[in-house]
């Protein structure tokens, strides 16, 4: 019973490592795409110019 929780413990440490380990070698495209995001969204939903707002 408790090999059943440290297997199932090691097999989640491993799979949260794979995942980092992705994450760390994608972090220039994730932050390219990032930027690409907020400078399509200024563009397609440019900022109102409303007097009303403060």
């Amino acid at each position: 019973m408790m090999g059943d929780a440290a297997s199932a413990l090691m097999a989640f440490d491993r799979l949260c490592g794979q995942m980092a380990a992705a994450l760390a070698h994608s972090q220039p495209q994730i932050y390219a795409g990032i930027a690409m995001a907020v400078v399509l969204g200024l563009l397609l939903f440019p900022p109102k110019d409303d007097p009303d707002q403060i």
